[in-house]
């Protein structure tokens, strides 16, 4: 039986898989919990917060506040390679920022101190990113 790698010895491929998991789950939850929406809405809502720029925004706005070995996860996710034009992704510098913050996620998932960074760095910029998200269209169905 194989011994699971340490996690500064994780693949970054392996972060930013589950990274992206997480955090399109954490934007699901956080829509669903706002109230009932049609689902091709609640879709498009999704699609303004997890995308490459507003992945690489919130990444640009939290990485001045990471510490030593979360800024490692991001250098070695940003200088991941990638095939180029993957996922229609207009800029390559986005691409490569989103898949970091996925990584840096991942690594919060992985360790026991994680998800108190996650709340304190990604959480309000995750909900100020839905209030808006919000705002651009009609109020949720009662019922």
């Amino acid at each position: 039986m194989s011994v699971p790698p340490m996690q500064g010895e994780r693949s970054v491929r392996t972060l930013a898989w589950l990274g992206d998991a997480e955090f399109e789950r954490e934007v699901r939850l956080r829509l669903a919990r706002r109230g009932d929406f049609p689902t091709d809405r609640l879709h498009a809502m999704k699609a303004r917060v997890v995308c490459a720029e507003a992945q690489a925004e919130l990444l640009a706005a939290i990485e001045p506040m990471l510490d030593e070995a979360e800024a490692g996860v991001v250098r070695r996710a940003r200088n991941l390679s990638h095939k180029p034009g993957s996922r229609g992704v207009r800029s390559t510098r986005d691409y490569r920022s989103s898949t970091a913050l996925e990584a840096l996620v991942a690594h919060w998932c992985l360790c026991t101190s994680g998800r108190g960074r996650f709340d304190e760095l990604v959480v309000p910029w995750l909900e100020a990113r839905i209030d808006a998200a919000l705002a651009m269209g009609k109020p949720p169905r009662r019922g």
